[in-house]
């Protein structure tokens, strides 16, 4: 396992989207109520990226189809209504804030 510092802290504002790219992933970036999410940038469903989506609390929706994601686990909170992806859930990665920076551990 990695860690690789990715942003600043004072450049992640509240309930924003920050995309980042490391080791060939693109990953967002998330601060919510305080803390920080990181979540791959690509729905489970068609591959379309989540960066296009929108945050409602916890629950990023996907631009293209509406899948919702819980930004802290991953997990879709759509499942049941589609069955046709074996595994609905999005990667989520640990992040750490130190000093101002914000890393995550791959």
């Amino acid at each position: 396992m990695s860690s690789w510092v990715l942003a600043m802290e004072d450049d992640l504002d509240e309930g924003k989207i920050k995309l980042v790219k490391i080791s060939g992933k693109q990953i967002l970036l998330i601060r919510k109520e305080g803390k920080v999410y990181a979540v791959d940038n690509e729905c489970p469903h068609m591959g379309c990226p989540l960066k296009s989506g929108t945050l409602d609390g916890f629950v990023l929706k996907c631009g293209c189809h509406n899948w919702g994601f819980d930004i802290r686990t991953g997990e879709n909170v759509d499942t049941g209504e589609y069955i046709d992806v074996p595994d609905p859930r999005v990667a989520t990665y640990e992040t750490q804030v130190s000093e101002g920076n914000i890393s995550i551990l791959l």
